[in-house]
């Protein structure tokens, strides 16, 4: 076991469920219990996340740990309680942001085999869906890390902007203005692929609409 699994095995919850701002106040008092309790509750959502971020590939459950180690050592920094869950999520697209950019400078100074892309996933994916979405992480590939971020928490993730806005820490006005530029970047590329050519209408006219 690691020393991250044995950290979050040693945890143990005996109190009721209760909502955010009533666990953020028993995390900032170090009450038994809280971290597993956050655990349990924002777990799931971080590794979705996280797999959404990167795409069809290995597993990431060491960079969930590591958000949680991130999100405990700096819970005194949460200033809204109830918007403890937007304070998870800002701190997983950090890490997930830090290692793509990780990720990207070991290609290039050509520290991994042949500085592929992984190979896509095949269970749960028709051959159509499966080739769209090997296309559409090569494209994020080659995008900026911010752009990046916006477009999977906005259309993949599916998340509100004032959301969005607040896990990054930026104003609503400036999460608009950033997104909408992701999207036309993104979607200019969608088109000139015929594998994700289709997909385009339905991003721009539906969710990108509400921007």
């Amino acid at each position: 076991m690691s020393d991250r699994n044995a950290l979050m095995s040693t945890i143990r919850s005996d109190l009721p469920a209760r909502d955010d701002a009533a666990l953020a106040a028993a995390l900032l008092a170090r009450q038994r219990g809280a971290a597993v309790e956050a655990w349990t509750r924002f777990s799931p959502m971080v590794l979705g996340l996280l797999r959404r971020f990167f795409g069809p590939g290995p597993d990431r459950q060491d960079l969930c740990q590591d958000v949680f180690l991130r999100f405990f050592a700096r819970i005194d920094e949460l200033r809204e309680p109830a918007a403890l869950r937007g304070f998870v999520v800002s701190i997983a697209l950090g890490v997930a942001q830090n290692e793509l950019r990780r990720l990207r400078v070991r290609r290039w100074i050509r520290l991994t085999p042949g500085g592929e892309l992984p190979e896509v996933a095949t269970i749960g994916l028709d051959p159509e869906a499966r080739e769209a979405t090997s296309r559409l992480y090569e494209i994020l590939e080659r995008v900026s890390v911010e752009d990046r971020a916006l477009f999977v928490t906005r259309y993949v993730e599916k998340m509100e902007i004032a959301e969005l806005a607040a896990a990054l820490n930026i104003p609503l006005s400036t999460a608009k203005r950033r997104l909408m530029r992701a999207t036309r970047r993104i979607s200019s590329k969608m088109k000139r692929d015929p594998a994700l050519a289709c997909y385009v209408d339905g991003l721009v006219s539906g969710r990108a609409a509400k921007v």
